[in-house]
């Protein structure tokens, strides 16, 4: 917020005791001090916990939301939905805890997920969400060696297993559109598409723009491309492709670095 931002995105998950936490794995390992499933502690035990590299405890939605809730300025607030599975009372008490960054009318509050099941769930209990979607559990480039979805690198070179890909039928181009066109009609109306940063330009490589072909469906979509990451190898192919297809945000885990790395349009004065 200091830094200027005008966009904030942070991932959510539950507790055993149904607290929603900002954290992003389904374990505790990784992100702080303590060991095994995120669900198998309370607040109070995940409170006791410190972040790694740091003497911060992690922190619960609920402090996030006091904390952005009051905001006097513009900000969107994008919410990464990580829970694979919500049931209808999670759900319940998911939209009930992101209540007062809604009545904020300099807020815009927006819901993410690579579940679109869980989009399906929210948008049927509340009409009015704001959503955005991330088609990487079915449609992805091959990227890194952890097990996930999709399994299968298909005949296209790419993520997905679905039939369509078990054997090249189709001009790669051709593929794509087709897939993409099925992932995007899966949910209802959305406002925002998420496409990692290596699919992006596998696609753009196949003669595919998926930016371009997913505005033609859906008016006024906002699409982001994650994740950029100032000190990894290659960020000015990154940045080129992002430009030549006119992305409307990019992800970045450290973005005032970034930002002092890429110089704004126009110039410095810009």
């Amino acid at each position: 917020m200091e830094g200027g931002a005008f966009a904030l995105e942070f991932d959510v998950r539950l507790l055993g005791d149904g607290t929603w936490v900002l954290h992003h794995d389904p374990t505790l390992d990784r992100e702080t001090t303590g060991l095994g499933p995120l669900r198998a502690v309370d607040l109070s035990a995940y409170k006791a916990l410190r972040l790694r590299g740091s003497g911060e405890p992690p922190a619960t939605l609920a402090e996030a939301v006091a904390y952005l809730a009051a905001s006097p300025r513009a900000l969107k607030v994008q919410v990464d939905l990580k829970e694979e599975v919500l049931a209808l009372e999670e759900a319940l008490a998911f939209l009930r805890a992101l209540e007062p960054l809604r009545a904020n009318p300099n807020l815009r509050v927006v819901v993410g997920s690579l579940a679109d099941w869980n989009l399906r769930l929210l948008k049927r209990l509340d009409p009015a969400l704001a959503i955005g979607l991330d088609p990487a559990y079915y449609l992805d480039a091959p990227v890194g060696t952890w097990s996930r979805l999709p399994v299968r690198v298909n005949a296209y070179g790419y993520l997905d297993d679905h039939p369509l890909g078990f054997r090249r039928f189709m001009p790669v181009r051709a593929y794509l559109e087709d897939r993409l066109e099925a992932l995007l009609r899966s949910v209802p109306p959305f406002e925002e598409l998420y496409l990692r940063k290596e699919f992006l330009l596998q696609a753009l490589g196949d003669g595919f723009d998926p930016v371009a072909f997913a505005r033609s469906l859906w008016d006024g979509l906002l699409v982001d491309v994650w994740t950029l990451d100032p000190e990894e190898g290659g960020l000015e192919v990154y940045l080129e492709a992002l430009a030549q297809v006119g992305v409307d945000q990019i992800t970045c885990d450290r973005p005032l670095r970034l930002a002092a790395l890429v110089p704004p349009p126009g110039g410095p004065a810009g």
